[in-house]
Formats: C-alpha cells, sequence, structure tokens
C-alpha cells in the first residue's frame, strides 16, 4: 500500500492508504488541519495543498480551479487529487483578503498601450500584491492573502530555526514563499490580455524573507554575526519564481540594507522621500518585524526590532485577523463598552488595531494601571474583572460571552510597544534629535495604517511629538516597490540602501534600559 506523509510545519504525520484514495481523505484520517469550504465537494477550490511526491494528474475540476501559477507550484486540491504512489505533501493556511484600505484607478482598463508592473511585498505575516501603471508608476490595484509560512511559526526566528534544523524545509519555505505570492496575485483576479502587458514584477521583504524566497544561506542571518548572507540586488529573479508568472516578465529583488532591514524598509525610505527630505522625520512600519527609519535631513538611520505578532492580533487570548466580527475600536458607553466590528458583526475577537484600543481606553479610566497591570481595586468596572483557571487576570469584553483581554495579552502589546519606543529612541539620540524636532511621523504597514493616532501617543508607543506631525499611510513597502519597478527607481533603491547607516540594537548601550521604559503605559 502507499505511503501518504503529510507536513504540517514541524509536524510529520505518515499513514497508509489505498492506491487512487482521494487525498482529502486520507489527510482527514491524520487529524491535521485541512480547509474545506464545501464538505469536498470540488466547488470552492479552497483545500489546496502543496504536493512534494506522488499524486494522479490534473482532473478537469482541479485544472478549472487551479492558476496556471498554482499548477506551476504543484498545487492540488485534497477533495480531488487521488493518491498515486508514495505520496508526500504540504499543508498551509490558504486565506485570501483584498486591502480594503487601498483606492485603486482604473485607468490601466481604458489606457491599454500603458505597459504594466507587479509590486509584491512578501511580510512575514502578510503578502500584498499591486498592478502598477510604469509609465507614471500609478498603483492601479491592489489584493493580497495571509504569508503561507506561517505555518511554521508566526515569527521569523522560528521559520529561520525550521529551515535549519531540516534542510528539506528550506525548499518547502521557499516554495511557500511562492505560493504566497502566487496567492497574491491571484487575488487580483487579472484576465490574460492585463497579463500580456504585466513586463517587471519587484518583489520586496525583510532579509529573512528575502533569503528564504532567493534560496540563499541562512547560516549568517541565524548566528553570530546576524547578518545576510548578500546585500546585493538580484535583477533577474526568473529563476527563483518555479514558473508561477509568464514566460516575458522580468523579475528582480532590490538590495538590503543590513542585518534585518531589508528591502520593504528601503521602499519605505524611497515612498516616503528619505532620499530629499524637508528636515527631520521618521517613519516606523508596525509590523511583527518592526523597521524604524529616522533622519535628520541628511544622515539616514535605519534599525529592526522584534516587535512579535501581536500587532496582527497573533498570540493574543482572542486575536483575530481582520474579518467580519473583528473588533477593530473600543470605547466607554457609560459603565459599558462599545465595540466597533468590521462589517458590524457579532464580535469575534480583537484586531492589532482593537487590542490597542481597548487597552488605550481601559489605561485611561483605570481598569489597566499605567505598569500594565490589571486593577484589581477598580470598583467601577469590577464585574468586568474576573480570574480564569490559572489564577490569570481578564476583562470581559462583551455579556455573557467568552471573549476577554488578559493580563497575557496586555503583556504581548506592552513588549511590541516597548521595542518599538526603544528603537525610536536609540536612532534619535544618534541624530542627536528631540521629539519636537520631528516634522513628520509616519505609521505604515498593515497595522500602522490603521491605528488610533491618539491611542498610539496616550501609551507611548512613539515619543511625545504633536499630533499633527503624526500620519498614517498605508502600504508604504508595496508602493515604494512599485517606484522600483523602472530602471530609474531601481537605482533610487541602490543609492538609498548604500547611504543608509543600519543600528544594531543589540550593540547599543541605553537600548536595554529604554526598552525597559518602554513597556510602560504612558
Amino acid at each position: 500500500m502507499p505511503k501518504v506523509t503529510v507536513i504540517y510545519g514541524e509536524e510529520t504525520k505518515t499513514i497508509s492508504a489505498e492506491e487512487g484514495e482521494i487525498l482529502g481523505d486520507v489527510i482527514a484520517r491524520t487529524g491535521l488541519p485541512l480547509e474545506q469550504p464545501c464538505a469536498g465537494r470540488g466547488t470552492c477550490g479552497k483545500c489546496k495543498v502543496l504536493v512534494e511526491q506522488g499524486i494522479a494528474p490534473p482532473d478537469e475540476v482541479e485544472k478549472k480551479n487551479l492558476t496556471p501559477g498554482e499548477l506551476a507550484l504543484n498545487n492540488r486540491l485534497a477533495c480531488r487529487a487521488k493518491v498515486q504512489g508514495d505520496t508526500q505533501i504540504v499543508l498551509s493556511p490558504i486565506v485570501v483578503y483584498s486591502n480594503k484600505i487601498f483606492k485603486g484607478s482604473s485607468r490601466y482598463k481604458h489606457e491599454k498601450d500603458v505597459p504594466l508592473g507587479l509590486a509584491i511585498d512578501l511580510g512575514s505575516t502578510t503578502v500584498a500584491a499591486f498592478l502598477t501603471m510604469l509609465d507614471n508608476g500609478e498603483v492601479a490595484a491592489g489584493g493580497g492573502g495571509l504569508n503561507q509560512q506561517t505555518v511554521f511559526g508566526s515569527d521569523i526566528i522560528s521559520r529561520l530555526a525550521a529551515a535549519l534544523n531540516d534542510s528539506a524545509n528550506v525548499k518547502r519555505l521557499h516554495r511557500l514563499a511562492l505560493a504566497s505570492i502566487n496567492q497574491a496575485t491571484d487575488s487580483l483576479n487579472l484576465p490574460a490580455r492585463i497579463w500580456d502587458r504585466i513586463e517587471q514584477v519587484t518583489i520586496v521583504g525583510n532579509v529573512a524573507m528575502h533569503h528564504l524566497l532567493a534560496e540563499q544561506p541562512l547560516e549568517s542571518l541565524a548566528y553570530l554575526p546576524f547578518q545576510p548572507h548578500s546585500t546585493k540586488s538580484i535583477k533577474d529573479a526568473k529563476s527563483l519564481m518555479d514558473g508561477i508568472f509568464p514566460a516575458h516578465v522580468r523579475v528582480s529583488l532590490p538590495p538590503l540594507i543590513g542585518g534585518f532591514v531589508g528591502s520593504d524598509a528601503l521602499a519605505c525610505l524611497a515612498y516616503f522621500g528619505f532620499d530629499n527630505p524637508s528636515g527631520p522625520m521618521a517613519a516606523i512600519d508596525l509590523g511583527t518585524n518592526g523597521e524604524v527609519m529616522v533622519t535628520n535631513g541628511e544622515r539616514i538611520l535605519v534599525t529592526s526590532t522584534a516587535a512579535g505578532p501581536a500587532f496582527e492580533g497573533v498570540n493574543i487570548s482572542c486575536g483575530s485577523r481582520a474579518v467580519d466580527g473583528a473588533i477593530v475600536q473600543v470605547s466607554l458607553d457609560n459603565d459599558d463598552f462599545k465595540l466597533e466590528t468590521i462589517a458590524n458583526a457579532e464580535p469575534i475577537g480583537l484586531t492589532g488595531s482593537g487590542l490597542l484600543s481597548a487597552i488605550s481606553e481601559f489605561r485611561r479610566v483605570g481598569i489597566i494601571q499605567p505598569s500594565g497591570r490589571i486593577n484589581p481595586n477598580c470598583t467601577v468596572y469590577a464585574d468586568k474583572i474576573s480570574q480564569d483557571d490559572q489564577g490569570t487576570r481578564r476583562i470581559q469584553l462583551v455579556p455573557d460571552k467568552d471573549l476577554y483581554l488578559t493580563q497575557l495579552d496586555i503583556r504581548e502589546l506592552q513588549k511590541a510597544k516597548g521595542a518599538i519606543r526603544a528603537a525610536i529612541d536609540v536612532l534619535m539620540q544618534q541624530l542627536d534629535l528631540e521629539p519636537q524636532d520631528l516634522e513628520r511621523v509616519i505609521l505604515t504597514g498593515s497595522f500602522g495604517a490603521q491605528v488610533d493616532v491618539e491611542a498610539i501617543l496616550e501609551i507611548g508607543m512613539i515619543p511625545p511629538v504633536k499630533k499633527e506631525a503624526v500620519e498614517t499611510i498605508a502600504n508604504g513597502a508595496g508602493f515604494g516597490a512599485a517606484i522600483f519597478l523602472t530602471e530609474e527607481g531601481f537605482a533610487l533603491g541602490e543609492k538609498l540602501a548604500r547611504e543608509s547607516k543600519q543600528v544594531e540594537l543589540d550593540l547599543d548601550p541605553e537600548f536595554n534600559r529604554l526598552y525597559i521604559d518602554g513597556l510602560a503605559l504612558e
């Protein structure tokens, strides 16, 4: 009997199967997760898996539901694919969404002689794709999805460890990155006539994402001296793409700045005008791997800090991605909590912005103390404070519903906040800047673009600048990647990479003290 091996992150299960047995039935016997919204009837096309070995050729249903890029990667539908000999597959989370905060342009549909490009931001948690007009750099459409590498861990360190512990995982992580890129571009729903006009693809990401995609050695990145194998640009990366793009499309990877500051931060520098600033400014990409960029108008300093996935709603007891019912804002209405959710649906959990909003509001009224501790002496809201079976304090967000903000959740946000604030403070100290010197403070990233600026200032995540100096700008890395689609823009990126200096926070004697100070919610 054939053996079927199913890989889900670091977990691997091997069981026997009948020749010709439906793969989804085999996976079900392993107990590993498989999404099948249509109950395996072959109508939704959601139960995609990555095949490494085995499986009979795709049938007509699979050919109808899988794109050319997916077929090139050997993505298959578990509800249709049949076991053929010993088989090995990789399960990964398939989550596709449209970028709700992006407004596109329809010019590309009418001006059919203008060539097009694709700018891709390969983020640790999400992957975004933007269709761009190459005549003037206008971004016309955007979409994206979850980075399927999260099956190996939400943080970069876990993925690097998985790759170094098992050489087979290096190729798996590479293919999961390609599958995520393919998923993001597929979410744009571009017809063949549009693909025919796409000439150039540029992909940006942090250093770990870059190295896993480019299949570069990881040892120097994961161990001392914690530096990239190479920071050079890859102007012709087509051979790395495994056929997910049409043959006529050129693919390039811009240079890295160094350490854990990658081409995504470089793209932000380009898009926000760090090459020609009017004065001192800062930009912060608030994500799992938070990048901080500061200039005094002449020198550019950049750094990266492991903020963790709390900003994405991950590692939060009631955390949620941006789906219907996810809480995005919390306010107080007399003695009750007023929750704003996506699509005004019943609340199901906290997004990163909802988490920040809740903690800021509860800190303001004294439910949470400046130290981050849930106030045991809070009398006004005492009925909403309880303890779980382990004695951890928690705040009930919805009456008669198992939806709580716990003490551990608050600590997760504090750690992320402390890391970001300390990174900003270190760069400002090295440039002899005071908060009042900053003319612009830009918050970007999937989380940074949606945060409540007042909440950010109230808990002290950024220095005490004037509120009017703070901007939230979506998709800084993606829009910067769009600049890199032209030869002139790519040259600008290479120039900024040379002129920017990376600051290694672990070597700064003040970082630990500033981090501890930054934990306070004030």
